[in-house]
């Protein structure tokens, strides 16, 4: 029986409610049946009233056609015989009427002596009306005034009296009579029905409060765990499946919920287990995906130090091959002295130095991604670097016709670093002022020692750079707009470069420009006295 207790108490409510609907239809019935029994009385009582009232008034009538036939009056011979066969079939009918009206009121149980005074009154006026047809036929023998007289007071003797009692007073209590059972009646039926409609408001509220009471007890009783399952139906929709449903009772919702509980416990479960399964896969994954982008990048990193390493080449090694080239063409115009050849070939060959020096460097740069340089630090003279610089440039204005002008202390100026490296900056300045120069231009180097500092300055007067590309010069294969114009063939490696090894000498460089009157660099050093070396060591900077 457990496994039905919500079912067992939802059809109790249900029961209750019908037998008490049952209830108030019995009651109703009663109630109909006693309002029907007081109309159907009223209606025999109604009928026989108007029997009565029927034989009185045809009794009235008979009574004027003997007057007027034994006055001799205007009349119908016929219609004395036919008042009277009227008056007889009325008694009938209202004698069958008392009757059923006895029959009825023994049946209800109601008193019977009002009946039985009406059968003998109708009793006496059916012997009256039997009494009346030799009369009516005594009254055509009747003509003279003597004889009329004799013959109507026989006549009203048969009318109204009958066993020795006075037909009138008979017929009139008998007529007051029924139309006072007609009223009582007519009024109990009144009372049943108002009686009824009380009854069947009254049960109809208390059953209607009874189903209402009913109706929410269940309502309760479903709303509370429907909802209870309801929100843990959305709970395991959005994956919560920890959640658990309250089980208060013991019927059939709460078996329920314990069912859906355990479903969810049992999920949960599986869904640990998937997870644990689904991270382990997921680590296995990650490993194996950042082996394979550790070798991608190491890939990636090798083809970029390649290509990095050809376009450094190419634009590293022009400038030497530049200087080398001129002063080759130079020492092969007309006729020089030994010493000319000698000079012009020890430039050839600093420029070949310098040239393996920078494959050295490039060769180096591209074993890494961090760009790694190796300096020979050591105390220099600055303007040998500068001098060699120049010279080497000098090849390069030649063919461009541009002219070099210098403004240069002829003091010594010790400063710490690699001369090759210093070389190297001061080189790609000189080259950058002559190549971005117009032809038959002309290049202004100066250098000065100002408060510990030594300072190199490159002005060219040539395109200039833009205003908003300005920040950006130094950044690896940058080139303005300007200088691609100029110069297609570029690769915005040489400024990169330069600042690279003039940090690593913790110097700077700085430019500025303008569109008008060219470019300007700035090359500044610290002096040694500002720096310690105490011998020549070899650096590595980024």
């Amino acid at each position: 029986m457990r496994r039905f207790d919500f079912t067992i108490r939802l059809v109790s409510a249900f029961g209750v409610l019908a037998i008490l609907i049952m209830s108030q239809g019995l009651l109703n019935r009663h109630i109909a049946t006693e309002a029907e029994q007081q109309v159907i009385r009223g209606r025999y009582a109604g009928d026989l009233l108007s029997g009565l009232l029927e034989l009185s008034a045809t009794k009235q009538r008979l009574r004027a056609w003997s007057l007027r036939t034994l006055i001799g009056a205007e009349h119908a011979p016929g219609d004395g015989e036919i008042l009277r066969a009227h008056l007889a079939a009325t008694i009938e009918q209202l004698q069958r009427i008392s009757k059923e009206t006895h029959e009825f009121d023994h049946l209800a149980g109601a008193p019977i002596d009002d009946d039985d005074a009406r059968d003998e009154a109708l009793q006496l006026l059916s012997g009256s009306v039997i009494a009346l047809k030799p009369a009516i036929e005594d009254i055509k023998s009747h003509v003279g005034a003597e004889d009329a007289r004799t013959a109507w007071a026989s006549i009203e003797t048969v009318f109204d009296q009958g066993a020795g009692r006075d037909l009138r007073e008979v017929l009139n209590s008998t007529i007051a009579k029924e139309r006072s059972q007609l009223s009582i009646k007519r009024a109990n039926a009144d009372a049943a029905l108002l009686q009824l409609n009380r009854v069947l408001a009254v049960m109809t509220f208390i059953t209607a409060l009874i189903g209402m009471g009913l109706a929410y007890v269940i309502a309760e009783a479903i709303r509370r765990p429907l909802q209870q399952m309801s929100e843990g139906a959305k709970a395991y929709e959005s994956g919560q499946l920890e959640h658990r449903i309250p089980v208060t009772t013991t019927d059939e919702f709460g078996r329920f919920a314990t069912s859906i509980n355990r479903m969810a416990s049992e999920l949960l479960l599986r869904r640990n287990e998937e997870a644990n399964h689904r991270i382990v896969l997921e680590q296995q994954v990650r490993e194996r995906t950042s082996a394979l982008e550790d070798a991608l990048s190491r890939l990636r990193a090798s083809e970029g130090r390649r290509r990095s390493l050809l376009a450094d080449i190419s634009h590293e090694l022009r400038t030497p091959t530049t200087a080398i080239r001129g002063e080759a063409e130079i020492a092969l115009r007309g006729q020089k002295a030994d010493d000319d050849y000698r000079a012009s070939l020890g430039r050839i060959g600093q420029a070949a130095s310098q040239m393996g020096g920078l494959i050295d460097d490039l060769l180096m740069m591209s074993r890494s991604e961090d760009e790694t340089l190796a300096l020979n630090t050591e105390p220099i003279d600055i303007a040998s670097p500068l001098e060699e610089a120049l010279l080497s440039a000098a090849a390069l204005a030649n063919q461009r016709s541009i002219t070099i002008t210098t403004d240069i202390e002829d003091t010594e100026t010790i400063v710490t670093g690699d001369a090759l490296r210093l070389r190297q900056v001061i080189a790609i300045l000189l080259d950058n002022a002559i190549r971005y120069s117009p032809h038959n231009g002309h290049v202004e180097v100066s250098s000065r020692v100002i408060e510990n500092t030594w300072r190199l300055v490159v002005q060219d007067h040539g395109i200039g750079i833009e205003a908003d590309a300005l920040p950006h010069v130094f950044e690896r294969n940058f080139r303005s707009k300007n200088a691609r114009l100029h110069r297609p063939e570029g690769t915005g490696l040489g400024l990169s470069i330069a600042r690279h090894l003039a940090t690593a000498h913790d110097g700077t460089i700085t430019l500025s420009s303008d569109s008008e009157q060219g470019t300007r660099a700035m090359f500044r050093l610290p002096l040694l006295e500002d720096r310690t070396v105490p011998e020549p060591v070899v650096e590595t900077t980024h």
